[in-house]
């Protein structure tokens, strides 16, 4: 269980309170309280925990903050459309729109994120193509959601067979592109280790005991 060091929390915390209109110094203001607030909650903390220290660990490449927002966003939109649709629920309808709006919104700040962080990452040649058609399946989401939110915002709900059915071609086309593009960017991580860090060591791996059974069979 994490415990916290006294004298080394007051040391950390001796400097908290702002000073007024900002401060004047370098050890004043805002910007010096939440360095020494975040230094104060990570001081003492067993095996390398730090508390948001996956952000810190991010440096400028936010873009793996945003990523899952207009996924679930976009998808839910997705289910819930279709779902109000089959059984001509309006209200599910208009709750879609609003999950439509999150969705794009997040998708837009995810895509200019995601393109700052093609710049930072160091990649091969082999990782970019599939970083471009990541971009690619990223930027062809975000403008379909915010055209289908253009229209439910100047044309209201499509109600006509020919409305409803384009869009959910649109609707599916964007949730299709969404999960691959998402494919692609778990390809980039997970097998090629773009923008990770590793710190481990293989004499660190740690092995979880098999779960023993609740009841001993003779």
């Amino acid at each position: 269980m994490a415990s916290f060091s006294f004298d080394d929390n007051m040391f950390a915390l001796q400097n908290l309170v702002p000073a007024i209109h900002g401060g004047h110094g370098d050890d004043q203001g805002i910007v010096h309280l939440v360095e020494n607030l975040l230094t104060a909650v990570n001081t003492e903390r067993p095996n390398g925990f730090h508390v948001l220290g996956g952000i810190e660990a991010l440096g400028a490449n936010v873009h793996p903050l945003f990523i899952h927002f207009p996924i679930a966003f976009l998808l839910a939109y997705l289910v819930m459309e279709t779902y109000g649709l089959l059984f001509k629920k309006p209200t599910a309808r208009r709750f879609a729109t609003g999950l439509l709006n999150l969705g794009g919104l997040s998708a837009l700040i995810t895509v200019v994120t995601g393109l700052i962080a093609g710049g930072l990452a160091p990649h091969s040649a082999a990782v970019h193509s599939i970083m471009e058609w990541h971009q690619r399946a990223g930027i062809t989401v975000t403008v379909i959601a915010l055209s289908l939110i253009l229209w439910r915002a100047f044309g209201g709900l499509p109600q006509s067979p020919m409305a409803i059915t384009l869009n959910l071609l649109l609707s599916f086309l964007m949730g299709g592109l969404l999960l691959i593009g998402g494919d692609l960017g778990g390809q980039m991580v997970y097998q090629h280790g773009v923008a990770v860090k590793s710190l481990q060591s293989p004499t660190d791996s740690f092995h979880h005991e098999h779960a023993k059974p609740l009841v001993d069979h003779p």
